[in-house]
Protein backbone atom coordinates (compact mmCIF):
# COMPACT_ATOMS: atom_id res chain seq x y z
CA UNK A 1 0.00 0.00 0.00
CA UNK A 2 2.60 2.00 1.15
CA UNK A 3 4.51 2.01 -2.60
CA UNK A 4 1.53 2.15 -4.09
CA UNK A 5 0.97 6.25 -3.06
CA UNK A 6 4.15 6.18 -2.95
CA UNK A 7 3.89 5.78 -6.65
CA UNK A 8 0.64 7.52 -7.21
CA UNK A 9 2.87 10.80 -5.72
CA UNK A 10 5.43 10.25 -8.39
CA UNK A 11 2.55 10.04 -11.40
CA UNK A 12 0.90 13.46 -10.14
CA UNK A 13 4.69 15.16 -9.99
CA UNK A 14 4.67 14.07 -13.47
CA UNK A 15 1.29 15.49 -14.86
CA UNK A 16 2.43 18.92 -12.64
CA UNK A 17 6.08 18.77 -14.90
CA UNK A 18 3.70 17.45 -18.39
CA UNK A 19 6.19 13.83 -18.78
CA UNK A 20 4.09 12.44 -21.19
CA UNK A 21 6.29 9.23 -21.74
CA UNK A 22 6.62 8.43 -17.99
CA UNK A 23 3.01 8.83 -17.83
CA UNK A 24 2.33 6.48 -21.05
CA UNK A 25 4.95 3.62 -19.42
CA UNK A 26 2.78 4.13 -16.24
CA UNK A 27 0.23 2.58 -18.12
CA UNK A 28 1.79 -0.56 -18.34
CA UNK A 29 1.83 -1.04 -14.59
CA UNK A 30 0.09 -4.09 -13.20
CA UNK A 31 -1.45 -2.47 -10.31
CA UNK A 32 -5.13 -1.14 -11.86
CA UNK A 33 -4.94 1.94 -9.66
CA UNK A 34 -1.76 3.30 -10.87
CA UNK A 35 -2.77 2.80 -14.58
CA UNK A 36 -5.98 4.70 -13.50
CA UNK A 37 -4.25 7.77 -11.83
CA UNK A 38 -1.75 8.05 -15.48
CA UNK A 39 -5.20 7.65 -17.26
CA UNK A 40 -6.49 10.91 -15.13
CA UNK A 41 -3.38 12.49 -16.12
CA UNK A 42 -3.12 12.42 -19.68
CA UNK A 43 -6.67 12.90 -19.79
CA UNK A 44 -6.26 16.04 -18.01
CA UNK A 45 -3.31 17.31 -20.35
CA UNK A 46 -5.39 17.05 -23.50
CA UNK A 47 -1.88 15.66 -25.46
CA UNK A 48 -3.19 13.51 -28.32
CA UNK A 49 -0.01 11.56 -28.48
CA UNK A 50 -1.67 9.73 -25.51
CA UNK A 51 -4.65 8.42 -27.96
CA UNK A 52 -3.25 6.08 -29.32
CA UNK A 53 -2.11 3.61 -25.80
CA UNK A 54 -5.25 5.02 -24.29
CA UNK A 55 -7.55 3.62 -27.04
CA UNK A 56 -5.94 0.44 -26.26
CA UNK A 57 -6.80 0.86 -22.68
CA UNK A 58 -9.96 1.82 -23.46
CA UNK A 59 -10.80 -1.74 -25.29
CA UNK A 60 -8.62 -4.39 -23.51
CA UNK A 61 -7.95 -3.24 -20.23
CA UNK A 62 -8.68 -5.92 -17.57
CA UNK A 63 -9.99 -3.42 -15.33
CA UNK A 64 -13.82 -1.72 -15.45
CA UNK A 65 -12.90 1.44 -14.04
CA UNK A 66 -9.80 1.71 -15.87
CA UNK A 67 -11.60 1.22 -19.48
CA UNK A 68 -14.34 3.59 -18.19
CA UNK A 69 -11.32 6.40 -17.70
CA UNK A 70 -9.67 6.10 -20.24
CA UNK A 71 -12.83 6.33 -22.91
CA UNK A 72 -13.40 9.52 -20.94
CA UNK A 73 -9.91 10.43 -21.30
CA UNK A 74 -10.18 10.00 -25.25
CA UNK A 75 -13.34 12.02 -25.50
CA UNK A 76 -11.43 15.35 -23.18
CA UNK A 77 -8.27 14.82 -25.46
CA UNK A 78 -10.73 15.12 -28.40
CA UNK A 79 -12.61 18.33 -27.35
CA UNK A 80 -9.50 20.34 -25.78
CA UNK A 81 -6.54 18.67 -26.74
CA UNK A 82 -3.56 19.23 -29.07
CA UNK A 83 -0.38 17.32 -30.44
CA UNK A 84 2.90 18.09 -28.69
CA UNK A 85 4.36 16.45 -31.93
CA UNK A 86 3.45 19.17 -34.11
CA UNK A 87 3.31 21.90 -31.40
CA UNK A 88 0.40 23.43 -32.11
CA UNK A 89 -2.62 23.80 -29.71
CA UNK A 90 -6.23 24.80 -30.45
CA UNK A 91 -5.48 28.77 -29.80
CA UNK A 92 -3.00 28.85 -32.23
CA UNK A 93 -5.28 26.96 -35.07
CA UNK A 94 -8.42 28.75 -34.36
CA UNK A 95 -7.46 32.09 -35.82
CA UNK A 96 -6.32 30.43 -38.84
CA UNK A 97 -9.65 28.48 -39.07
CA UNK A 98 -11.70 31.54 -39.04
CA UNK A 99 -9.72 33.72 -41.74
CA UNK A 100 -12.14 34.73 -44.06
CA UNK A 101 -10.08 33.71 -47.73
CA UNK A 102 -12.73 34.54 -50.25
Amino acid sequence: MHMRLFTINKIERWCNNEELSKLIDALNCQDPEIRKASVLCLGSMGNAVALEPLEYLANHDPDVFVRFDATKAIENIKLIGYDSRINMNPEMVQPILNLNVS
